[in-house]
């Protein structure tokens, strides 16, 4: 599966994007950073081997949001922002 997580760079957001690929999913990642870093997400593909596609965009800015569902096919969505 493709899951979007909002969030993703957070420290639950990231723990929970290091779970999913460990389960074999492609994650892709929205975030606008305003509480965390995007080394988080390094860590986590060091850990796993596998980057998150990661998109540093605000949810509020909708044609941002609605570029990443016309690039990415996602199954499910996992909020945390």
């Amino acid at each position: 599966m493709r899951i979007l997580v909002t969030g993703g760079t957070g420290y639950i957001g990231s723990h929970t994007v290091l779970s999913l690929q460990e389960a074999g999913h492609e994650v892709v990642v929205i975030d606008n950073l305003a509480n965390s870093s995007e080394e988080s997400l390094r860590r986590v593909a060091e850990l796993t081997g596998k980057e998150a596609a990661f998109h540093p965009v605000d949810l509020l800015d909708e044609a941002a949001v609605d570029r990443i569902f016309s690039r990415h096919t996602v199954d499910a969505v996992i909020h945390f922002a």
